[in-house]
C-alpha cells in the first residue's frame, strides 16, 4: 500500500503535464466528467461516512458515499481513503449488497473505484475487490430497467408531460451510473485477459445499447471503448450484427468530440465486408465527402472512403457526391503526393470506374475553365510524377471513346517523356503503360511511333545487355501488341520485336500476366501479313498457343483460341494442323490411356506391343483411331475437319 501511494504522490506532479496534453488532444479522448454533486466532505470524517454505510436508512447511505465520492475525486485525499484499513472493503461490501436499491448509490461507489481505475498502480485493488464483475451486473440490470421503463411509458398510448419529465430525469440519472460504470471497466480493459472476460459477458451488445441514449459524454465514452474493441475480429463481427454502424451513422455529422471518435471507430470496422455494406446502405459516404474539406477529420474520413472504394459495386455512388472534383483539387494543390497516401490511393481507385472517371475528367478547374483531365496530364507530365501518372494510366484503360480522344494532344508529350526517364523508373513504367492503352481507331500514333522511333528505342530497352526489369518487359509486350499494324510489320520483325516477344513466352511461362499479355500480343501480330509469316516460319508461336488451351487460367485459353482462330482464317494448311494439335491436346489423357499410342508420332515400346497384338507395325503416314481402324493421315484430315469443325 505504501508502493501505491508513493505512486499517487508522483502522478500528481505529472498531472499538470497530462492536463496539458489532455487539451491539446481534446479530440482524441473522452476527458472524464464524473459528476459528482459538490459537499463539503472531510478525510478527518472518513471513519464517520463509513459507519453510516452499516445503517438500515437507504438514504443515509446515498448520503455517506456521496461524501466518500467526494474524497476520492481529489488526489490528495484520495490517499486518505487508501489508506484506511477498512474504507475500500466496506464500500466494496455496499455495492454488492445494496448496489440493485438505489441508482444514486451504485453511482456515488462506483464513482470512487473509478477515481481508482484512473492510476494503473490501483487496478489491482478494483480488480481483488470484484468490481468488474458487479459492474457488469449494475449495467446488465440498468439496461433490463430502461427497456422495462421505456415500454410502459407507452404501454397506454402516448405519455402525458408529467410522465415524459420523469422518465426523462430517471434516463438522466442511468446514464451518469451507465457513463462511471462504463469509464471504470474502460480502464481496467488495459489488461488483456480483464477485457477478453468482458467480450465473454456481452461488453460489446452492452455498449452498442448505449449507442441509442442522448447524452454526449455518454456516448462519447462508449465510442472510444467500441473503438478500443474492434481491433479484434469476433468484436467487428459482433458489432455488425447488431448493426451499429446504423446508429453511428446518425453521429456523422455531429458534435465534433463525438464526431471524431464515431470515425476513428468507423476506420476501424472499414476493415470488414459486411460492416463496408452497412456504410453504404446508411448512406455514410456524402457525408464523409463533405467531410473531407474539414481539417480536423479530413485524414479520417479519406481513409474510410478508400476502404470503401476498394469494393468495386460501390465505387459508382461516388459519382454521385461531390468525391471527384474536390479530390481532383486536393490533387492539383498537394507538392508531393508520396505525403498525401490516402488522397492519391483513394483517386487511383476511383479512377478505375468510368463514371467517376468521367466525372473527374470533365470536372473545372480554375477561373480559365480548364478541364480537369487536361490540368492532371499537364502536371503529371510536367513533374514527371509517377503517382498522378498513375491516375493518367488509369484513365487511359476506360473504353470510353471520348476519353480516349482527350490523350490525342499529349501523346507527343508521353513519348518525349518516356525517353527521357531512366529505364525501370516508376515514371517510365506508368508512361509506358499510357501509351500502351491509348491507340485506338480514333486514335492513330502510328505516325508519332515511326516518327520518333519508339519501337527502336523499345527494342533497345528489352535487348539491354544488363537486363530489363519485369515491370518494363511487360509493358513493352502491351504497348508492341497495341501498335501492332501493317506499316510497323516490317519494323517489328527486322528490330526483332516479334522474336523478343516469342521468346518471353517460355521464358516467363510461370507469370500468368506475361503469359496473357504475350499471347495477346501475338494475336495482334498474326493479324498482319509480315509478322504472322515470321512468326509461323520462324517460332513455334502456334504449337505455344495450343499449349496455352489447357491452361488453368480461363482468360489465358480464351486469348490463345482467338489468336488461334486468326491463323485459321487466314491459311487452310494451318487451319488443318492447328485442329490437328487441337484435337491432341484436348484428348491428351484418352491418348495416354490406349497403351501409350501417339496418333501423330512413332511408336516408342507401347506402340510396338498393340501393333504385335493388332495391326502389326504400321507404315509412316498411317494410324489407328480408337476403334482399331487404319487411317491414312490424308483420310483422316478429310473426316475430323467434317466431325470437329462445329466443336472448334
Amino acid at each position: 500500500m505504501e508502493t501505491d501511494l508513493a505512486a499517487l504522490r508522483g502522478r500528481e506532479d505529472e498531472r499538470v503535464v497530462r492536463e496539458a496534453a489532455d487539451a491539446a488532444a481534446a479530440f482524441t479522448t473522452p476527458a472524464p466528467r464524473v459528476h459528482v454533486p459538490s459537499v463539503r466532505a472531510s478525510p478527518e470524517r472518513l471513519d464517520e461516512y463509513l459507519e453510516k454505510l452499516y445503517e438500515d436508512d437507504i438514504k443515509i447511505k446515498v448520503e455517506a458515499t456521496l461524501h466518500i465520492a467526494a474524497l476520492a475525486k481529489r488526489v490528495e485525499t484520495l490517499e486518505d481513503i487508501l489508506a484506511h484499513p477498512n474504507a475500500i472493503l466496506a464500500v466494496a461490501r455496499t455495492l454488492r449488497e445494496d448496489g440493485r436499491k438505489s441508482v444514486d448509490l451504485a453511482t456515488n461507489i462506483v464513482s470512487v473505484f473509478f477515481a481508482l481505475s484512473n492510476y494503473s498502480a490501483f487496478h489491482h485493488i478494483v480488480i481483488e475487490n470484484q468490481l468488474g464483475d458487479m459492474t457488469m451486473r449494475i449495467v446488465d440490470l440498468e439496461v433490463k430497467r430502461a427497456e422495462d421503463r421505456l415500454e410502459s411509458l407507452h404501454e397506454h398510448g402516448p405519455p402525458d408531460e408529467f410522465s415524459l419529465r420523469r422518465h426523462d430525469a430517471a434516463t438522466r440519472k442511468q446514464d451518469r451510473l451507465f457513463y462511471v460504470c462504463f469509464y471504470l471497466l474502460l480502464n481496467i480493459s488495459e489488461d488483456p485477459a480483464v477485457e477478453r472476460k468482458m467480450k465473454k459477458r456481452n461488453i460489446v451488445t452492452y455498449l452498442c445499447k448505449m449507442l441509442e441514449r442522448r447524452s454526449v459524454d455518454l456516448l462519447v465514452l462508449c465510442v472510444t471503448f467500441l473503438k478500443k474493441l474492434s481491433i479484434y475480429g469476433e468484436n467487428v463481427q459482433k458489432m455488425t450484427e447488431l448493426n451499429a454502424v446504423a446508429r453511428l451513422a446518425t453521429f456523422v455529422p455531429g458534435d465534433d468530440v463525438l464526431l471524431l471518435v464515431t470515425l476513428r471507430l468507423l476506420l476501424n470496422l472499414s476493415f470488414d465486408d459486411a460492416a463496408r455494406a452497412q456504410m453504404q446502405d446508411a448512406g455514410l459516404i456524402p457525408p464523409l465527402v463533405r467531410l473531407m474539406r474539414h481539417p480536423h477529420f479530413q485524414h479520417v474520413s479519406m481513409a474510410i472512403l478508400y476502404h470503401l472504394s476498394v469494393d468495386d459495386e460501390r465505387k459508382g455512388a461516388f459519382a454521385y457526391t461531390n468525391a471527384m472534383p474536390t479530390l481532383l483539387d486536393f490533387l492539383l494543390q498537394v507538392s508531393d503526393l508520396h505525403a498525401a497516401p490516402e488522397l492519391i490511393a483513394l483517386v487511383v481507385n476511383l479512377t478505375t470506374h468510368p463514371r467517376c472517371a468521367e466525372v473527374l475528367c470533365d470536372a473545372v478547374v480554375g477561373a480559365d475553365g480548364t478541364r480537369g483531365f487536361d490540368a492532371l496530364a499537364s502536371r503529371a507530365i510536367e513533374r514527371r510524377d509517377p503517382l498522378a501518372m498513375k491516375v493518367v494510366r488509369n484513365l487511359s484503360q476506360l473504353d470510353d471513346v471520348s476519353t480516349k480522344k482527350r490523350f490525342a494532344p499529349y501523346v507527343e508529350p508521353l513519348i518525349a517523356l518516356l525517353k527521357s526517364e531512366p529505364c525501370g523508373s516508376d515514371v517510365m513504367v506508368e508512361t509506358l503503360g499510357t501509351l500502351a492503352n491509348v491507340p485506338c481507331a480514333e486514335v492513330d500514333v502510328t505516325d508519332l511511333v515511326i516518327s520518333h522511333a519508339v519501337l527502336e528505342f523499345i527494342a533497345t530497352t528489352l535487348g539491354d545487355d544488363r537486363g530489363c526489369e519485369d515491370d518494363v518487359a511487360l509493358e513493352a509486350v502491351v504497348f508492341v501488341g497495341a501498335v501492332a499494324c501493317d506499316r510497323l510489320a516490317g519494323e517489328l520483325v527486322s528490330l526483332g520485336l516479334c522474336e523478343r516477344v516469342y521468346d518471353m513466352l517460355s521464358a516467363k511461362k510461370e507469370d500468368d500476366e506475361f503469359v496473357l499479355q504475350i499471347a495477346h500480343a501475338a494475336g495482334r501480330m498474326l493479324r498482319h501479313e509480315e509478322t504472322r509469316d515470321f512468326l509461323l516460319r520462324e517460332t513455334q508461336i502456334a504449337f505455344y498457343l495450343v499449349d496455352l488451351l489447357q491452361d488453368k487460367n480461363d482468360v489465358v485459353r480464351k486469348t490463345a483460341d482467338l489468336a488461334l482462330d486468326v491463323v485459321m482464317d487466314v491459311s487452310e494448311d494451318w487451319a488443318v494442323k492447328i485442329r490437328r494439335m487441337k484435337f491432341e491436346a484436348h484428348n491428351q489423357e484418352w491418348l495416354e490411356a490406349v497403351e501409350g499410342v501417339s496418333l501423330f508420332g512413332g511408336g516408342g515400346e507401347e506402340e510396338g506391343r498393340l501393333g504385335e497384338e493388332g495391326h502389326g507395325e504400321l507404315p509412316r503416314g498411317q494410324y489407328v483411331d480408337e476403334y482399331g481402324e487404319v487411317y491414312h493421315h490424308d483420310e483422316y484430315d478429310d473426316e475430323y475437319d467434317d466431325e470437329y469443325d462445329d466443336e472448334y
